[in-house]
C-alpha cells in the first residue's frame, strides 16, 4: 500500500537523516484530549530540539506527503490538537523549553514555544513583572500553543488575548522555511501583518517555535470581591459602575451561576464560600494598583452598590490566601463540569447589552425540550465570553441525552447568530467547529481563509482536518 510504504519511509529519513532519538511510537499521554471527544490516532511522536530540527521535519514531510499535527500542552478543548489519520505524525515542542532574552527596558521575554504558561509567570514574578495570560490549565499548557489558539483566560478584559501580548514569531512552514519574526517593537508597519496570521491559526499555516512576550510592571496591590448580584440586569449594571469608576484597574470580571456552585458541592471539588441568601448569579472581580488611596474607595464603591441593592453579600479577598481561595473556586469550576458530564459544551461570545436576551432565549429553548436539563452559565463577562454548558438532569448520565445534542447546538449556535455574537470565543475552531464555522461564517471571510490555507500549505499537510476541511492530497 503506497500510504503505507510512504508513511514509514518518512519515518526512516527522520531517524536517518535528523536523529533516532527526536522519534518514538506515540505513548498513553498523548493519545486524548480533555473531553475525551477524540482519539489520537498518530502512531508516532516526534519531539524536535529546536527550529532547525522542526524545519527538516517538515520539509520531509512535505517530500512524503505527510500530515502532520502539532502538540503544545494538549489541553485544547477542541481537538485541534488530535490526529485523525494514522499517517499524520503528531509533533511536539515539549523539549523547546528554552526562556531567553527577558527586557526589563524592553518590558518583554523572548521564549520557545514548549514553555508552560506558569514557568514564565515565575520567571517574571521573580522580576517584578507580570505576563498577563492566565487559565486554568496554566501549569500544563504551553505558549506555542496558547498563541496558535489566541488563547484568552482571566486577563482579557484589561490585557487582550494572546495575540494583544505578543511581540514577535518565529514559524516554521509546511515545505520547512523559517519566518524570523522576532521582534521587541511594539509598532512595525512594513507590510503584511504575518504575525497575527499565524496566532490564531491553530497550527494550520505554520508551527510556532519561539515568540517574544509583552510583559508589565507587577503591581503592588490587588483586591478580589465576590459578591451576589439579585439577577442579570444588576450584574450589567455592576460592570458598569465598577469599570467606569476603574477602568484601568479592572482586571477581571468573572460571571458565576448557582448551578456552578452546586456542581462544585456536587462533585466535592471545593466548599462552595455562600452559605445561605443564594442567589442566581454571582460575580468574581479582581482590581490591581499601586495606590493605597484606590482601595478605599473601592470599599466604598462596593459599599455604594450594595445600600443601592444592586449588588448582595459581599466577600472580599483582601489577602492573598483569601484572594487565592476566591479565584480556586472559579477556576475549578470547568473540572466540576467535566466530572458531572455535560451533554453540550459551548463557548461563545456577545454584545454585553444582548448577552441577558441570549442567556433568556436559550434557557427557553432548552427547557422546551426537557424541563429538568441544567445549565451551568459561567465566564469572562468582562470580554463577552461566556462558557454555556448543557448538563442531564442530577444524578443521570449525559449518554442518555445525546440524541439531543444536534439540537441544543442548533438552539445556542443560531442564538449568538441572530444577536451578533460568535459561537467560538476563545476555545478556537479545531475539529469540533468545523461545520459550525462553514456555517456560520461570512461567506467573504470563508472564501479569503480557503485562499490563505491554499496559499502557505497548498497540500494541507499542516494540523489537516482543523479549521477548514479542505481536500488534501490523500482524497
Amino acid at each position: 500500500m503506497k500510504k503505507d510504504k510512504d508513511y514509514f519511509k518518512f519515518i526512516e529519513n527522520i531517524r536517518d537523516t535528523i536523529s533516532p532519538s527526536i522519534i518514538s511510537e506515540i505513548s498513553p499521554s498523548y493519545l486524548s484530549e480533555p473531553r475525551g471527544l477524540y482519539w489520537n490516532e498518530s502512531l508516532h511522536i516526534i519531539k524536535p530540539r529546536s527550529t532547525k530540527e522542526v524545519s527538516d521535519c517538515l520539509r520531509l514531510a512535505t517530500k512524503h506527503k505527510i500530515g502532520v499535527v502539532p502538540w503544545s500542552g494538549g489541553t485544547g478543548l477542541v481537538g485541534g490538537q488530535i490526529a485523525s489519520d494514522k499517517y499524520h505524525v503528531t509533533l511536539s515542542l515539549e523539549k523547546m523549553n528554552k526562556i531567553r532574552n527577558f527586557s526589563s527596558i524592553n518590558q518583554s521575554i523572548e521564549v520557545e514555544a514548549g514553555v508552560i504558561l506558569e514557568s514564565v509567570h515565575e520567571f517574571v514574578g521573580k522580576k517584578s513583572f507580570l505576563f498577563p495570560l492566565s487559565m486554568a490549565s496554566k501549569g500544563s499548557c504551553c505558549i506555542g500553543g496558547n498563541l496558535a489558539t489566541n488563547a484568552g483566560g482571566i486577563g482579557v478584559l484589561k490585557y487582550g488575548n494572546a495575540r494583544d501580548l505578543c511581540l514577535g514569531l518565529e514559524v516554521v512552514l509546511a515545505d520547512g522555511s523559517i519566518i524570523n519574526d522576532i521582534k521587541t517593537l511594539k509598532k512595525d508597519n512594513t507590510g503584511y501583518d504575518l504575525k497575527n496570521l499565524f496566532i490564531g491559526s491553530e497550527g494550520s499555516l505554520g508551527i510556532i517555535t519561539r515568540a517574544v512576550l509583552r510583559l508589565f510592571p507587577a503591581l503592588e496591590n490587588r483586591i478580589v470581591a465576590f459578591f451576589g448580584v439579585p439577577n442579570f440586569n444588576s450584574a450589567l449594571k455592576s460592570y458598569i459602575e465598577i469599570s467606569r469608576r476603574f477602568g484601568q484597574s479592572l482586571q477581571a470580571f468573572e460571571l458565576i451561576s448557582d448551578e456552578g456552585l452546586k456542581f462544585l458541592e456536587e462533585t466535592k471539588m471545593t466548599q462552595s464560600v455562600v452559605k445561605e441568601n443564594r442567589s442566581q448569579w454571582y460575580l468574581l472581580v479582581e482590581l490591581g494598583f499601586n495606590s493605597n488611596a484606590l482601595e478605599q474607595e473601592v470599599f466604598e464603591t462596593l459599599d455604594d452598590l450594595y445600600n443601592r441593592e444592586i449588588i448582595l453579600d459581599v466577600i472580599l479577598g483582601d489577602t492573598e490566601s483569601k484572594a487565592r481561595k476566591l479565584w480556586k473556586m472559579r477556576e475549578d469550576i470547568p473540572e466540576a463540569n467535566k466530572k458531572v458530564g455535560a451533554i453540550s459544551s459551548h463557548d461563545i461570545s456577545l454584545p454585553l447589552e444582548n448577552m441577558e436576551s441570549f442567556i433568556n432565549k436559550s434557557l427557553y429553548e432548552i427547557k422546551k425540550i426537557n424541563r429538568f436539563l441544567r445549565v451551568n452559565c459561567f465566564g469572562h463577562m468582562g470580554d463577552g465570553n461566556l462558557h454555556f454548558n448543557i448538563f442531564p438532569p442530577n444524578k443521570e448520565s449525559n449518554s442518555r441525552y445525546m440524541d439531543i445534542k444536534p439540537k441544543l447546538v442548533e438552539i445556542i449556535n443560531n442564538n449568538c447568530k441572530r444577536l451578533e455574537g460568535s459561537f467560538s470565543a476563545e476555545h478556537g475552531v479545531g475539529r469540533l467547529k468545523v461545520k459550525d464555522l462553514k456555517q456560520y461564517c461570512d461567506p467573504g471571510k470563508f472564501d479569503v481563509m480557503c485562499q490563505i490555507k491554499k496559499a502557505f500549505d497548498p497540500l494541507a499537510l499542516l494540523n489537516p482536518g482543523v479549521i477548514l476541511r479542505q481536500h488534501t492530497h490523500e482524497k
